[in-house]
């Protein structure tokens, strides 16, 4: 059985709160306490997730019998049963596996965006994200790491599935503040080339990053057989460009790099470059077999994520 909440988060003395705890809102863990993340490709020989894998092997718990085919193994056939039916039959099992998530935070400047009208920045809302998806992992008994990254892989945390492991996770997402400016595909690309284990790989950024080399980098996580979820963390404006007046626009990754224009000039353009980026997206995701989700700021985050384990269970058989 998953662990309870009060395993998963020790209560705490009074004097010394740890950092974090705020990002585990109460709303968003009534929810997706009763969700699950599974992973939907085979790895190693078996389905990873929740220990109980519907792949049927050779270890652990009897599942079923069925009739024996040339080429299978005579040590599985149940001699027992062919007594009783004169017919020869075989010993099916399921496998206990357990799942392996990295989670990998954007940290860049541009993460640091809040809409006029959202009541979180990106990355305040990627922070949220990746602490109910550490809890929900956790919560299901599997293991769970975090990579924080800006100009640099900034830290990382090694998958554990131990209880008090989510407070160090917490801890560090409270401490981490965007800022710089990340080569998001070069550095993807290092992570992939450091994990030693296929497992699920969930990436938290805004994707600010020429398509093309974010399809490289993503290639190269499946290329090593992990499962990829792009969590794409986006603000209201960022979508719609509702500015009408006059405006200056800054660049959150360089200081130095300002543009004052008439946004009504540039609306257009924009639109058309942004809707060009998001379906080059969603094709490269389809065609790479990954899990991609666009999430927009000025939606709840735990509406947002329910909305996204919710339907993903509901496809789990794909």
């Amino acid at each position: 059985m998953p662990a309870s909440p009060s395993t998963l988060l020790p209560t705490p003395a009074i004097a010394s709160v740890p950092r974090g705890l705020d990002l585990l809102a109460p709303e968003a863990l009534a929810k997706i306490s009763r969700l699950e993340l599974v992973a939907r490709q085979v790895m190693d020989g078996y389905i990873q997730g929740l220990h109980r894998s519907s792949q049927l092997g050779f270890a652990t718990d009897f599942a079923q019998h069925r009739p024996y085919a040339p080429g299978d193994d005579i040590k599985r056939l149940d001699w027992r049963l062919y007594a009783k039916a004169d017919r020869y039959y075989v010993k099916q099992y399921e496998v206990a596996t357990s799942l392996q998530a990295h989670l990998v935070l954007d940290g860049s400047g541009s993460m640091a965006y809040q809409g006029r009208t959202d009541p979180l920045s990106k990355f305040r809302y990627a922070q949220f994200l990746a602490a109910c998806l550490a809890y929900l992992i956790l919560h299901q008994q599997d293991s769970v790491g975090l990579v924080t990254l800006d100009r640099t892989i900034r830290q990382a945390i090694p998958a554990r599935s131990t209880p008090a492991h989510l407070l160090h996770i917490l801890e560090m997402l409270d401490r981490t503040q965007p800022g710089g400016e990340a080569p998001l595909a070069a550095l993807l690309h290092r992570i992939a080339e450091q994990l030693a284990h296929r497992g699920m790989v969930i990436i938290i950024s805004d994707l600010f990053a020429p398509v093309g080399d974010l399809i490289e980098a993503l290639h190269h996580f499946r290329h090593r057989r992990h499962e990829v979820i792009l969590l794409h963390v986006m603000a209201q404006d960022e979508l719609t460009f509702p500015f009408n007046r006059w405006t200056l626009f800054r660049n959150l990754e360089q200081a130095q790099h300002r543009v004052r224009g008439d946004p009504a000039l540039l609306r257009r353009l924009y639109l058309q470059n942004v809707a060009a980026h998001l379906a080059a997206l969603r094709r490269a995701a389809g065609s790479l077999y990954v899990s991609y989700r666009l999430l927009r700021t000025a939606q709840p985050f735990h509406e947002a994520l329910t909305g996204y384990l919710a339907r993903r269970m509901q496809k789990r058989g794909l």
